[in-house]
């Protein structure tokens, strides 16, 4: 179908951000893209917002079909924001990224649409809205394709320009950036034996008992020396892994903020506060869940018929989801205390895929914690069940100001009743 408003300038410019707009006005995204490219799609799942389906693309479970709900397509957010779900997949991305993985049967180079790829799958969707086929790959963007996706084309000398990018987390194995590339084996130089480390570390350490040698290699984290290169050295450094275990980054915890925090209190709080973690720039923290590799270990339909009250826990932060995890509980972090929406919608989806769970929201029992839960119970409530899995008030205020990370199995099930 042809667009009544023609978004094609004089200029040979595409204004990808107005067509990707009237695509997704129009409703049938997903449908429109496959019959664009001749793809064959499974059974779709349709709500209002949010389409749902098998995936067709390289998950990476080649030789068995996936659920027919592994991927989830937000056909009304901005740029029909897609992932699939199922373990050992790595797609995901925006409207232009699911074009181009219909066509190629791939992902783009770097993980990301640039240069002639780019410049390609603009071409496409605006022959895509106005009513014609899809443009002839380049050289660059040719390989081995989809089967069900037919090899009709015609050329297109339209050139595009975009500084619209998806707030995509990509592995470090997978970066751009030589030097980010660099950074995925940094847990090579951590010291994780207590004897070694500095003395505000061994402490950190000492104070989890949770954190033996052995969590520390699973979890990927440990002290990085001061004499270490990099901007994390002098902090208890945590890799933040994908579902795949692949590290998206790396981040530090401060190990003198307790002491900087002191001081900054006592003089009026005049200055910047100090920063209990430090994160690199460029990871965008709101878009990930912590702890997916053990989750997806310990989330079985066992467990949650042995635990039906339990459900999916939410906790703060890392070492809060590390300690309920050595315990045998399915547990994940936000690393923070207010929840965004696109952690909402991925804990809700993996609540109704976790054989129809619910969340339980656990974050730490002090002012802080407790209103950061309130924002997050109003906002999954919005996509899932959910329910508050302690509260301050809880066994006579007997655990009042504590943090999941501190909890025995015997105190954890005294609290999700």
């Amino acid at each position: 179908m042809a667009s009544t408003n023609s978004t094609r300038k004089t200029n040979g410019y595409i204004d990808v951000d107005s067509l990707q707009q009237e695509l997704v006005a129009s409703g049938d995204v997903v449908e429109r893209i496959a019959s664009f490219y001749s793809v064959d799609l499974p059974a779709l799942h349709k709500t209002q917002n949010e389409t749902r389906m098998a995936c067709i693309f390289a998950c990476g479970k080649r030789e068995e079909q996936t659920g027919d709900r592994a991927i989830s397509i937000k056909t009304k957010q901005d740029g029909a924001v897609f992932r699939c779900f199922q373990y050992g997949c790595t797609v995901r991305g925006n409207l232009l990224n699911l074009m181009f993985l219909m066509k190629h049967n791939r992902q783009p180079n770097g993980g990301k649409l640039k240069g002639s790829e780019f410049k390609e799958i603009a071409a496409d969707l605006q022959a895509m809205i106005e009513g014609h086929p899809p443009v002839e790959p380049t050289q660059s963007t040719t390989s081995p394709r989809n089967p069900n996706v037919a090899a009709t084309a015609t050329p297109s000398a339209s050139t595009t320009e975009s500084n619209n990018e998806p707030l995509i987390n990509i592995p470090l194995k997978d970066s751009e950036n030589e030097r980010a590339r660099e950074l995925v084996n940094l847990d090579d130089k951590f010291i994780t034996d207590v004897a070694d480390m500095s003395p505000q570390a061994a402490a950190y350490v000492r104070s989890r008992r949770f954190m033996t040698p052995e969590t520390m290699k699973k979890y990927r984290c440990g002290y990085l020396p001061s004499n270490a290169k990099g901007l994390l050295r002098g902090h208890f450094v945590y890799g933040y892994p994908d579902a795949e275990g692949n590290v998206l980054t790396w981040f530090g915890r401060n190990l003198n903020y307790e002491a900087q925090q002191k001081k900054w209190q006592s003089q009026g709080n005049t200055k910047s506060e100090p920063r209990k973690f430090k994160f690199v720039k460029g990871f965008h923290r709101g878009q990930e869940l912590y702890g997916l590799p053990q989750f997806q270990k310990l989330a079985t339909k066992e467990y949650f018929e042995k635990n039906p009250k339990t459900g999916i826990i939410l906790v703060e932060g890392q070492n809060d989801a590390i300690n309920l995890q050595t315990l045998g509980i399915p547990a994940l972090a936000i690393c923070s205390n207010t929840i965004t929406e696109t952690q909402a919608k991925k804990l809700a989806t993996l609540a109704n895929q976790t054989h129809n769970t619910h969340i339980s929201i656990m974050f730490d029992l002090d002012q802080e914690g407790e209103n950061g839960a309130k924002q997050t119970v109003l906002e999954l409530a919005k996509h899932c069940r959910v329910r508050l899995g302690w509260n301050s008030e809880n066994t006579e205020g007997q655990f009042k100001g504590m943090q999941p990370e501190s909890l025995t199995h015997k105190e954890f099930e005294e609290q999700i009743k």
